[in-house]
């Protein structure tokens, strides 16, 4: 590594620098990451934006369907598995569990809903979603989650029993308690992965 110091106009002085000698100048820079939501997995920052992702246990959400892509709305109040929500800059991912997450070799499912890529990324469609940080992850998958028309696309590989169209599993879930863990699809993927 050079450092180059200008002085003045006309005057440039350049010299080779230690990588040790430069980590240690920036090591008193002061670093938080402020509070974290309850049931955050990890912390970070990549490319100069912050990286988080949380844990969400299982429970009962409003989920809204585009029916056909027709514009007829459907409303169903469903089950979902533990999720994994991971959001960085205005890019989010999602990810179902079978459990809490103990380390970092946990497997990882596809979220059994459409408008998700085959990797966890998020479609968002005419959502704007907010930047990524620690207050707003929370409500971005409440947004997410409950503020989308989820439509066709992305529908297929999400579970086990209807392979071609997860919505059709949300009609049988609706107004149940538990989402069947056994409907889920490894993405092939473990959370050391999104690390």
């Amino acid at each position: 590594m050079i450092l180059t110091r200008y002085e003045g106009h006309d005057r440039r002085t350049s010299y080779p620098v230690a990588v040790d000698d430069l980590v240690a100048a920036f090591s008193h820079v002061p670093v938080t990451s402020g509070f974290l939501p309850e049931n955050c997995l990890f912390w970070g920052r990549e490319n100069g934006q912050t990286r988080i992702a949380i844990y969400v246990p299982g429970r009962r959400w409003r989920m809204q369907v585009d029916s056909a892509n027709r514009g007829e709305a459907r409303t169903y109040h469903i089950p979902m598995p533990p999720l994994v929500f991971v959001g960085s800059g205005n890019a989010y991912q999602i990810y179902a569990v079978k459990r809490r997450p103990r380390d970092e070799h946990e497997q990882l499912y596809h979220a059994p809903c459409p408008n998700v890529h085959q990797y966890g990324g998020i479609c968002w469609g005419n959502t704007p979603f907010p930047v990524c940080s620690s207050e707003t992850i929370e409500a971005t998958l409440t947004l997410f989650i409950e503020g989308s028309y989820f439509n066709g696309d992305l529908s297929r590989g999400k579970c086990c029993r209807y392979p071609n169209d997860v919505r059709q599993l949300w009609a049988e879930l609706e107004g149940k308690n538990r989402f069947p863990l056994s409907e889920l699809v490894s993405c092939r993927r473990v959370l050391r992965d999104l690390l």
